[in-house]
């Protein structure tokens, strides 16, 4: 593939194991925001119909941050934790994901993107080049694999307490 002549298969794999990590990440996400809204995630018509409304990470992240405000998010402080990290490192995320990722002849791995310097009203679209050494490669996937990790262990723990809560309401009803 061209590819190869460009970017090494040691920084493709790194990449690609990031930008999974990071998707899987945004599905977790995900999935406490549909069920802080309710849905059921084995429902396809609430999948739809939640996705439907725009899959964007800034989109998921103010839902679950307007979610967490009206009370609707079980473990707040945790999804508010996961989410104040995510948006500080979305641009690693933009940049793993639409930017074009080349080996200089030197040896130095450099991405460049298109990146808004503006506001969303006021678009300053520039293109940008930042050279990137495998290990900040490996740090930002060791702390996208530790954010998954959490985000994990809070979605169990939401189901957890869903089912917990289900099960006393259930017990509650037997005894009448």
């Amino acid at each position: 593939m061209w590819i190869d002549s460009v970017v090494s298969d040691d920084i493709l794999l790194r990449q690609g194991k990031y930008v999974q990590t990071c998707a899987h990440l945004e599905k977790m996400l995900w999935y406490i925001l549909f069920d802080a809204n309710g849905y059921d995630t084995a429902n396809d018509e609430d999948v739809h119909a939640a996705l439907s409304q725009r899959k964007v990470t800034t989109k998921l992240i103010n839902g679950l941050r307007d979610a967490i405000e009206v009370g609707k998010v079980a473990f707040p402080d945790r999804v508010t934790a996961l989410l104040d990290e995510v948006e500080r490192d979305i641009d690693n995320r933009h940049m793993a994901v639409h930017g074009a990722w080349v080996t200089l002849p030197d040896g130095t791995l450099t991405c460049e993107y298109f990146k808004n310097f503006g506001s969303k009203k006021k678009p300053e679209w520039r293109a940008y080049s930042a050279p990137i050494s495998a290990e900040q490669i490996d740090v930002a996937l060791a702390a996208a694999d530790r954010l998954l990790g959490e985000a994990i262990k809070t979605w169990t723990a939401i189901c957890d307490q869903r089912d917990a809560s289900r099960a006393t309401t259930a017990g509650i009803k037997a005894q009448y």
